[in-house]
């Protein structure tokens, strides 16, 4: 009885250091993953805003609050006067400022032509050709303890791939503070030619092993995307609708820690390597729904890699954003009184590199329209898992102005504090 109830504890404590383990693996701080829930979330309010068949020129802005405060203070870092130890101890303090935040930023811009309609039998067509771009990047700070093995994730995706995998090992004997590059070129042991080290000059005084174990860390990420294609809206009968995009995705990005070393040696916070990882997918974007009344329904899938069609694997390493799918489920009802109107919603998005409880959203809209809606304001708010959003927009005619404020309602996510975030975006239709 006694050796059966040791066995049981012993189970028991093994059970629950696999949930303690399993726990703090899913609160670890990855920037890529944590990047791409957030842009989900903010291409959901874009879908909320929807591409109607007219619409010419699209363009908007999204950052937090203090971004520009933070890219300005991390470059006063450099031109702090008096020693590299000054410099060093400016850069800690700046990264204990910001510790546990996270700082977005993200523009983008959109041009559509539209195209004559047709029909087919029983289903109306509405073609256009569209190009979409935008420029992004998430910033989260936070304490943690570099292994020896993380020294090798400090270097840019700017070092090609074939030479990180060389000096993985020897990179691990560098000094505190060590100018990683210059490490990697000046030590026998890590094995680089004449002609690497040649190749690699340029990247010195950019990457530096912490002097400071305990100092905060910067993972920064950044993309970039364009998609240029064809897009078909329909509808079938009275009820059935849908979208059919098929366009070339173009793709590229960068992702980094910045050390306050870094900071002390260079300044930068956000800059794109001179080799980009650019990869172009020949993709689709497919939508079905179904309206009956005043309900209506759909779901989606966006990003669809069908075929590769480029790449530059070789040289800068492979896309760290991955090439999976989008998926969506979104229903609303509208109801409508006179020039008021009430649309309640509810939906989630789902990729794999978040869990589905992250995805959901609902909320409502209220709006006043007139002459026909082509005047009329619009007031949204909005909850997801992690922020509430309150959004409203002012429709004039061709043009359509809305601002957006996100507050979150969270305290924190994976170690830091989600950001109060604000957007605008500009439209023209036709």
């Amino acid at each position: 009885m006694k050796d059966r109830f040791k066995m049981s504890l012993r189970i028991a404590l093994l059970m629950l250091g696999v949930v303690y383990l399993a726990e703090a693996q899913a609160n670890t701080y990855n920037v890529v993953d944590r990047f791409q829930l957030l842009e989900d979330k903010f291409r959901t309010q874009e879908m909320l805003r929807e591409f109607e068949h007219n619409f010419i020129f699209d363009v908007s802005a999204l950052a937090n609050t203090d971004v520009l405060d933070f890219v300005d203070d991390a470059e006063a870092v450099a031109d702090t006067q008096g020693t590299s130890q000054d410099k060093i101890d400016a850069g800690e303090a700046f990264l204990l400022r910001y510790d546990k935040t996270e700082q977005n930023a993200r523009v983008g811009v959109g041009i559509n032509i539209p195209i004559f309609s047709f029909k087919v039998k029983e289903i109306e067509v509405k073609p256009s050709i569209r190009a979409q771009g935008n420029l992004s990047f998430l910033m989260g700070i936070q304490s943690e303890v570099l292994s020896a093995s993380d020294l090798i994730n400090l270097l840019g995706s700017d070092i090609p791939p074939a030479i990180k995998t060389k000096v993985s090992t020897c990179i691990n004997s560098a000094s505190a503070g060590a100018d990683l590059v210059q490490y990697i070129i000046n030590t026998p042991a890590c094995g680089l030619t004449e002609q690497e080290k040649t190749a690699l000059a340029s990247q010195t005084g950019k990457y530096f092993k912490p002097s400071d174990p305990n100092s905060p860390i910067i993972n920064n990420y950044i993309k970039g995307e364009a998609r240029v294609g064809a897009y078909f809206d329909y509808k079938y009968k009275k009820n059935w609708f849908g979208t059919l995009g098929i366009y070339g995705l173009y793709r590229t990005d960068f992702a980094v820690r910045i050390t306050a070393d870094s900071l002390a040696g260079q300044g930068e916070v956000a800059e794109l390597p001179d080799e980009l990882n650019s990869t172009t997918n020949f993709a689709i974007d497919y939508r079905l729904g179904y309206r009956k009344d005043n309900w209506m329904a759909f779901a989606a899938i966006e990003d669809l890699k069908l075929a590769r069609l480029s790449d530059n694997e070789e040289e800068a390493g492979a896309l760290l954003y991955g090439e999976d799918a989008l998926i969506r489920l979104h229903g609303e009802y509208l109801y409508k009184l006179s020039a008021f109107s009430v649309k309640p919603f509810v939906g989630l998005h789902k990729r794999s590199s978040y869990d589905i409880g992250d995805g959901y959203y609902l909320g409502a809209d209220l709006g006043a329209h007139i002459w026909e809606e082509r005047i009329g304001l619009r007031v949204r708010g909005m909850i997801d898992s992690e922020h509430f959003t309150f959004s409203p927009m002012a429709k004039l005619w061709l043009v359509h102005v809305e601002y957006m404020l996100r507050q979150p309602i969270t305290s924190e996510v994976d170690g830091v504090k989600p950001a109060t975030i604000h957007s605008l975006n500009f439209r023209i239709d036709i």
